[in-house]
């Protein structure tokens, strides 16, 4: 059978077109429905979206600090709900151009669905600004937040007064001194740990509500969160480093500050002055339960750290005092380190002995070979020697 090549080639090229346009319906295809669910899901989000900021524009412009705090984590969804959205939105406006080409019903329709659907984002977009400036407006007026923002500015110079009664610590003073300015400088690193939280609040809502803020009350309120905010990194900072150079200057180890930072929480009071319980302060103290008093003893069981260093000489010095927790000495330490090493090198030595000892060693041939060899034997080649 005669076949022309030239026929083969034009029917290899009609099938490979063919293919191809196969593969190209195929991709417009998946084009086309990715594209229209996009399109629906962001029109349905739209309608939910623009629902839900009409009953929160209708609410009253209430002035309490939680509720404000509330919609402000309401605020913050439906924008991360926008800047989630704003890639799919882009991707629908640019992948429209491949569908609403052609002059059918079907393609003015999308179009006009197109237009619709930025329309309303720019809605939702506005609502969500207007919703913002009302909460804006809502928290100049709120009264907490200024008494907050104004107590922690107050509270933060008593703290940093507090400290430069502290600071600087000489070295060369008394070790029960140097324990107490150590237990005041963990009290006072204890209470700013405790105000951050309050803090982030105040920083949280003037990031969303104060950022582009015109006016001079909002000028003026950003700046003072601003300030608390520094001011309680830099004491933070300095406090922390001053617990550590006490730390070098007694030279205590880290467990045993955590531990008698926290034995001392109790001996503190609520206006920050210290009322230590009598006796040594040193870190390896015995600690009395939480919320108990000693009975037994005559006279008050609190005192203040100079009535307490005037009677130092008639108290118990720490080497007296039997301390409970006390770390064992370095020989201990090393010896339980190096025990299971010993236990093992032992154990293999014991194997070793317990291996049995082979029979040729000391088999009666050998022995017999052996002894033979030190003795001259003769031999005759023709039978037994003459008599």
């Amino acid at each position: 059978m005669f076949i022309i090549p030239g026929v083969i080639d034009r029917w290899e090229l009609i099938q490979a077109q063919a293919l191809s346009k196969e593969l190209r319906m195929k991709q417009n295809l998946q084009q086309w429905q990715q594209f229209n669910s996009d399109l629906n899901s962001i029109w349905a989000w739209l309608g939910e979206t623009e629902e839900e900021l009409e009953k929160l524009r209708c609410l009253d412009l209430s002035t309490d600090i939680q509720t404000i705090e509330l919609r402000i984590r309401k605020l913050k969804e439906l924008q991360k709900a926008i800047d989630n959205r704003k890639a799919i939105i882009l991707s629908i406006n640019l992948c429209s151009s491949e569908f609403t080409q052609s002059d059918s019903e079907e393609s003015k329709k999308l179009q006009e669905r197109l237009s619709q659907m930025n329309i309303r984002w720019d809605h939702v977009c506005s609502m969500i600004e207007e919703w913002r400036c009302s909460l804006q407006d809502a928290l100049m007026q709120c009264q907490d937040f200024h008494e907050m923002s104004h107590g922690l500015l107050l509270w933060l110079e008593n703290i940093d007064r507090r400290k430069n009664e502290i600071v600087p610590i000489n070295p060369n003073l008394d070790s029960e001194i140097l324990q107490d300015h150590h237990r005041l400088l963990m009290q006072i690193r204890r209470e700013l740990l405790e105000s951050q939280l309050k803090v982030a609040s105040l920083q949280d809502m003037s990031c969303q509500l104060l950022v582009n803020a015109e006016g001079k009350d909002c000028l003026e309120a950003k700046e003072k969160v601003h300030v608390i905010g520094n001011r309680l990194k830099l004491l933070l900072k300095e406090v922390i480093r001053h617990i550590k150079d006490l730390e070098k200057a007694l030279d205590i180890s880290s467990s045993q500050l955590d531990l008698s930072s926290w034995s001392s929480a109790d001996e503190l009071d609520t206006s920050g002055s210290v009322s230590p319980v009598s006796g040594q302060s040193t870190p390896s103290r015995q600690r009395t339960p939480r919320g108990k008093c000693s009975l037994s003893q005559p006279g008050p069981s609190v005192s203040s750290p100079h009535s307490r260093s005037i009677r130092g000489g008639s108290g118990s010095s720490p080497s007296e005092a039997g301390p409970a927790w006390q770390h064992p000495s370095f020989f201990l330490r090393v010896l339980r380190a190096a025990l299971p090493l010993q236990l093992f090198l032992l154990l293999l030595i014991g194997l070793a002995c317990l291996v049995p000892m082979t029979e040729e060693d000391y088999s009666c041939a050998m022995a017999n070979n052996f002894a033979r060899s030190f003795h001259p034997m003769l031999k005759y080649m023709n039978g037994p020697p003459p008599l």
